[in-house]
């Protein structure tokens, strides 16, 4: 039986090939967007419309009480949310020194906030189904040059295993953490392709690697509480995809480590 998924920032990038990869096995997708509205209804037309079930929702989800309010509106509306997906974020760089109280919850705001107010929404109102938070491989290392987005992602990773372990059997909540997927805006394709030496399998991750362990999770009915890393081993080398220390000299560490004494 379809499912209805309710997909946060899936008007572009890895947001939007979530979208497509579960409506393509037939689920009825709910696309959430916040300014790229062309973007939302260019998707919208391309998944089918209305007629086949998918929808469009706006909303500012810095706006707490409008993140708080998405999910039962939507039911409200006569839908029912079986998989909620906490993709919208905001990446930003830095460092802690730099980052005042208004910084610090600007991030927060977004890329924790945001995301467990739908959470503790999807709880309360839909009762049964599967949450997945979009994380970072950062969360199993630290960046000292990712600040604020750093610490609330792994808020976020904290509230995922809290959540499994006090709303089961009911609801399932996992999350993905990619590693390099999209240069953030701003930032040229020339500098992310500089950094894949940094990466174990050589390689970045495509939108549709993300997408495709996300549709294993919402389908992966003992699955909960996991993280699942889709970053080429990235997080196995230390999580550092920005040069500040390279594959090598985490290589020359561990050996220095287990060399026996002279």
């Amino acid at each position: 039986m379809p499912s209805t998924v309710l997909i946060t920032g899936a008007a572009l990038r890895i947001g939007r090939a979530i979208a497509k990869a579960f409506a393509a096995q037939g689920d009825r997708v709910v696309i959430h967007y916040r300014h790229s509205a062309t973007a939302a209804h260019e998707l919208l037309a391309e998944l089918g419309g209305e007629a086949c079930g998918h929808r469009l929702v706006q909303a500012d989800l810095a706006d707490l009480g409008a993140a708080a309010q998405l999910i039962p509106d939507l039911l409200a509306q006569g839908l029912s949310i079986d998989c909620l997906i906490n993709n919208a974020s905001h990446y930003s760089r830095r460092p802690l020194r730099d980052c005042d109280q208004q910084a610090m919850a600007n991030a927060f705001a977004i890329n924790f906030f945001a995301p467990f107010a739908l959470m503790r929404a999807f709880a309360l109102h839909c009762q049964r189904g599967c949450i997945i938070n979009l994380l970072d491989q950062r969360v199993n290392a630290v960046d000292p040059q990712a600040g604020a987005y750093a610490l609330a992602k792994k808020a976020l990773r904290d509230a995922t295993e809290a959540a499994a372990s006090e709303w089961a059997p009911a609801i399932r909540v996992n999350a993905v953490a990619p590693g390099l997927v999209l240069p953030p805006p701003g930032v040229p394709p020339e500098r992310m392709a500089a950094l894949i030496h940094n990466i174990p399998s050589q390689k970045r991750s495509t939108e549709e690697d993300v997408a495709a362990a996300c549709l294993f999770l919402a389908q992966a009915q003992a699955v909960t509480g996991q993280i699942l890393y889709v970053d080429g081993g990235l997080h196995l080398v230390g999580g550092n995809a920005t040069g500040e220390r390279s594959r090598q000299d985490h290589a020359v560490s561990v050996e220095n480590k287990i060399r026996p004494s002279p």
